[in-house]
């Protein structure tokens, strides 16, 4: 079987019709006519083999399918942009950076570890995607993403993939002034049966304590199972339960009073990761976010 080959003008009427909004804003932007566009339209569909656009009334709207050629055809036309730049000796506007980042990494951390690749010198633009590991290092493996930001080395399932250590931070507990104060007090046996707000089940952190909790004999009492950190922490500085903070992010916690610290969970650490397809890392950003990483971080255990 021969494959079709891509006829990369249509392509480009394609990407102008999603860009303007329909066809005939596109055809008077291109100045062609509407028939000769919906000519080429339905070409580029017969060789891709999937309806790019569905007509809703009178609108033409993408389809999932044309969303993510809209996706490739973007990254395409502005690749051929900087290829124009470079030739021309100008230049060139550091790549964007497509970066993933499992969405059980607080939020606040993200922003600390992505300072050093959104600095000027690495001004380029940036998306960020967030979902689990496995999605996206499916989304690395696609090529659609450089790197991913990740609380666990995962197996590469097939996949050559190389696990950046960034470093560790360690796990403390927190809660209310009133359940501070309360469990404070010989722990860590005091936390067997406490009210706990803890991560869902898939989390990384979650299973750390877990076992954490196992290794001293403690039931770890869960009144409390939510993913977003901001969230979590929220509920504990409302007096729902005890709640973990990773030690990078406790100045967060302390500046306030709504909660105190009950102690350190010895032993219990986050990792953190860049996972990628490279031994060394190509692009500069996510470069600069590892050295920068590195330097904040604990180096953990070795």
């Amino acid at each position: 079987m021969v494959m079709a080959s891509l006829n990369y003008q249509h392509l480009y009427y394609f990407w102008m019709i999603a860009r303007e909004g329909g066809l005939t804003r596109a055809a008077e932007t291109l100045h062609l006519t509407h028939s000769t566009l919906s000519v080429q339209l339905r070409a580029l569909e017969d060789t891709l083999g999937e309806r790019l656009f569905e007509r809703r009334g009178r609108a033409l709207v993408l389809t999932p399918f044309g969303r993510d050629v809209q996706q490739y055809a973007s990254e395409i036309f502005r690749l051929g942009a900087e290829l124009l730049d470079f030739a021309q000796g100008r230049a060139v506007t550091q790549r964007r950076l497509e970066l993933g980042v499992v969405a059980a990494i607080p939020k606040t951390m993200v922003r600390q570890l992505l300072v050093p690749a959104l600095d000027e010198e690495h001004s380029g633009s940036v998306r960020i995607r967030q979902d689990t590991t496995e999605r996206l290092v499916q989304e690395m493996a696609s090529g659609r993403l450089h790197a991913v930001l990740s609380d666990a080395a995962p197996a590469s399932g097939g996949l050559k993939l190389h696990a950046h250590a960034l470093g560790s931070s360690e796990i403390l507990l927190y809660g209310s002034p009133a359940l501070a104060a309360r469990y404070r007090r010989g722990f860590p046996r005091s936390l067997d049966g406490a009210p706990m707000l803890v991560p869902g089940p898939d989390a990384t952190l979650r299973r750390g304590l877990e076992r954490w909790f196992a290794d001293r004999h403690l039931r770890l009492d869960a009144v409390g199972e939510i993913d977003d950190a901001g969230t979590l922490r929220a509920l504990g500085t409302g007096g729902r339960g005890l709640f973990p903070v990773r030690a990078a992010l406790k100045s967060e916690v302390e500046d306030g009073l709504a909660a105190q610290r009950v102690g350190r969970m010895r032993g219990l650490v986050e990792r953190y990761f860049v996972l990628s397809l490279e031994r060394r890392v190509q692009h500069p950003a996510v470069a600069a976010l590892i050295d920068g990483a590195r330097q904040r971080l604990d180096p953990g255990p070795g």
